[in-house]
């Protein structure tokens, strides 16, 4: 279906997709092999040595509602020169500790974070996975896990969780991705609401996965009635190329016409990212 509207292209996890170029995202969430990873600007002129000070001060910083700042228990580098720390971060649970890294790269103007939570003991184990992860990330790569502009060109984990969220004149857009143990197609937690009524329920491919597509109308206090789009791809287990997909999207009725462009542009758009490793 052919959209009125310009399009932009963007990329969450292992996929890529468009959408109206009115939508501008609000936020995302990333994990792979365990490890939450967030990108970020580097300013023009600023030194890696300076984003990672700036970065590992807002760690140790005191999290809302505690006066207690982490503490810093051993600061190194991984293989590469990539700025890394050991630190604890939860006073009250003495067996955990928390791993910290970031690799700069001031010719692409970007950064990327990567940080863990885990049990005392392990750190070894930890630090090689970091090495690893922090050596595979390429900037302004389109394949691999994408982290914005960059990616993390890995072989798939089977844990692996990329979320965003989109949102522009009454119109909001919600990406999750997550590797599953079993297939999950959510069919045990989409009771309609009370009042709720069910436009469409059909089987539809979407980028090479079967899922299934439901549209709600229901009411909203105050605003009239409101839209909800949902397709849901129930994942293969432990595959990070075929994880659950659950893609939204809703708006007020009367934006109905917006509504449907921006949904059938996401989903015949939705392509899986060239994995780029093996």
């Amino acid at each position: 279906m052919a959209t009125s509207l310009p399009t932009v292209t963007h990329a969450t996890g292992r996929f890529d997709y468009a959408l109206p170029a009115p939508l501008r995202s609000s936020g995302s969430q990333l994990n792979i092999y365990l490890i939450d990873v967030a990108q970020s600007p580097l300013p023009a002129g600023a030194l890696p040595a300076q984003a990672w000070k700036a970065r590992l001060a807002a760690a140790l910083a005191p999290k809302s509602g505690s006066h207690a700042a982490g503490v810093l228990t051993r600061e190194f580098e991984l293989p590469g020169g990539v700025p890394a720390a050991w630190m604890r971060l939860t006073p009250s649970r003495p067996d955990l500790v928390t791993l910290l890294a970031l690799r700069a790269v001031p010719q692409a103007g970007a950064a990327v974070s990567m940080e863990v939570e885990g049990s005392a003991g392990r750190e070894p184990l930890a630090e090689g996975v970091f090495a690893d992860l922090a050596k595979s990330w390429v900037a302004g790569s389109t394949q691999g896990f994408s982290t914005g502009t960059g990616a993390f060109v890995i072989q798939p984990s089977q844990n692996e969780r990329a979320s965003e969220s989109f949102a522009a004149s009454g119109i909001e857009v919600s990406i999750q991705t997550e590797t599953v143990e079993e297939p999950d197609d959510g069919e045990s937690s989409l009771q309609l609401p009370q009042g709720a009524h069910l436009v469409l329920k059909q089987h539809r491919n979407v980028g090479g996965f079967d899922g299934v597509e439901r549209r709600v109308r229901l009411a909203d206090e105050g605003a009239g009635e409101r839209l909800s789009y949902l397709w849901i791809f129930a994942g293969k287990p432990a595959d990070g190329t075929a994880p659950r997909i659950r893609l939204a999207a809703t708006a007020l009725a009367p934006r109905a016409g917006a509504l449907d462009e921006t949904w059938n542009t996401l989903l015949s758009t939705w392509r899986l990212r060239p994995a780029g490793a093996r």
